[in-house]
């Protein structure tokens, strides 16, 4: 994969998760006594402030995605800690239970997708040769 492929397949990905993020939480936001009961989450408030997260979540990788070279390396590895992050909470909700069976499934499967564009970003951009550390992108 050339150089500039990689670059442009990254801003994809993180464009298609900031999409992904921006959606989830408005929909969230919106429907959230709708979603609370459907996924067995106790707390309308959790589920409208979750929302409120992703879509600022969502703006952010969306302005990631948009930066120049030399700060969207760095930047595509804070996102896709970040969907780890995700991954790692999803993991958590779902082993304590408390969700029902369709919550469950809801999380298990957003979980998956956000793996994948974590994943994704982290591969493609260490595609990229001489990629940033972390390091440059908390200097610039």
């Amino acid at each position: 994969m050339t150089r500039t492929n990689a670059l442009r397949r990254l801003r994809l990905v993180l464009a298609a998760n900031a999409i992904f993020s921006l959606t989830g939480g408005l929909i969230a936001l919106l429907a959230g006594s709708w979603i609370s009961r459907k996924l067995g989450i106790d707390h309308v408030a959790l589920t409208r402030v979750l929302g409120a997260g992703l879509v600022l979540f969502g703006i952010g990788v969306g302005m990631i995605a948009r930066l120049a070279e030399n700060r969207l390396v760095p930047g595509a590895l804070i996102v896709s800690i970040a969907d780890a992050g995700w991954v790692a909470g999803s993991v958590l909700v779902v082993a304590a239970g408390v969700l029902n069976g369709a919550g469950t499934i809801v999380a298990v499967a957003v979980g998956l997708g956000v793996a994948d564009f974590g994943a994704t970003q982290y591969w493609l951009r260490s595609k990229l040769a001489g990629a940033l550390p972390l390091t440059t992108a908390v200097a610039a």
